[in-house]
């Protein structure tokens, strides 16, 4: 049986049609690559990834999306050894100049051998210029006795709420690692 030209050009559009509508394969890594603790991270098609000076790293997302970042990292420190989750986030933020904050709530990340770690989530206010300022949910996790990880989430005002939802699955998504 012959197929016509206009048969095989409609088969061809089905095709890329059929082929687009697959799910986007993510990027998977472990970060900090080296280490007892780190996450292990499904990042999302489109989306790249920066370090920071101070050994964190930033989750871009796609440019059309980008009112809002997340970071992860790693707190190793002896001075915070025996304080409360709420002293960790506290010196975690206070680079970023959040002074206090607004709410707290539970929050859970599961390991790579399916164990939940419970953890806190602060929300409070990133200081901008002209009396403007970011939203952020830092999460802080305990690994140790001097040992937390840390994830946050930045928006902008205004951002979404199918934005920010986006930006809550590739949180939800993260999975501690531990050698």
């Amino acid at each position: 049986m012959r197929v016509g030209l206009g048969m095989r050009r409609f088969l061809l559009v089905l095709c890329l049609i059929a082929v687009s509508a697959l799910p986007a394969r993510a990027a998977e890594f472990r970060f900090p690559q080296t280490g007892k603790h780190a996450f292990l991270v499904d990042l999302p098609r489109g989306w790249h990834t920066k370090p920071d000076a101070k050994g964190g790293l930033l989750l871009i997302p796609p440019a059309d999306a980008q009112h809002a970042m997340l970071y992860l990292g790693i707190i190793v420190d002896d001075s915070l050894r025996g304080k409360p989750l709420e002293a960790v986030a506290a010196a975690a933020a206070k680079p970023s100049g959040v002074e206090s904050f607004d709410k707290q709530e539970p929050a859970r990340i599961t390991d790579a051998k399916g164990a939940v770690h419970r953890g806190t989530a602060f929300y409070g206010k990133v200081p901008e210029k002209k009396g403007r300022f970011r939203k952020a949910k830092i999460v802080i996790f305990p690994l140790g006795d001097n040992t937390w990880a840390q994830t946050w989430i930045v928006t902008q005002p205004g951002m979404g709420y199918v934005e920010y939802n986006k930006f809550e699955a590739v949180l939800s998504s993260l999975t501690l690692a531990g050698d």
